[in-house]
């Protein structure tokens, strides 16, 4: 019983951490928020949600290739992730990278195509269908 309280309390706090860390991040304290997704990546070393974070913030920044690191690496943990496949599209996009970004939302449509991101997904299938036919 222990444990699991144990678990519950850390998996509490972690949320807390990733709260603070997108609070600083909206607030443009980028340091700040660093920092604290750092923290989350030593607590979640398997996990993606902190280098997805960290990506976000990287975009925020404009350090494009910081955070297409960061996509690239939380892909290297979790293969299945519709959400990285999501940020690094929109990196890719904003890299002017159209190819890429179609092959990334394509990946993420594939994995959930009715998960928490498919509307964000398929809005930046249209916003990309929309760049290419300007060019």
């Amino acid at each position: 019983m222990m444990k699991h309280k144990e678990a519950w309390t850390q998996g509490k706090e972690i949320r807390l951490m990733l709260e603070a860390g997108c609070v600083y991040r909206y607030a443009g304290k980028f340091r700040e928020a660093r920092e604290i997704f750092h923290g989350v990546r030593v607590l979640l070393p398997a996990q993606e949600v902190a280098d997805l974070a960290l990506a976000e913030v990287c975009m925020e920044e404009k350090k494009l290739d910081e955070a297409e690191a960061h996509c690239k690496r939380a892909l290297q943990l979790n293969r299945a992730s519709a959400a990285a496949y999501t940020t690094l599209a929109e990196i890719q996009l904003l890299q002017k990278n159209m190819t890429g970004a179609r092959q990334s939302l394509k990946k993420a449509i594939e994995i959930s195509p009715n998960g928490p991101v498919a509307m964000q997904v398929k809005n930046l299938m249209v916003f990309t269908s929309m760049l290419e036919a300007r060019s």
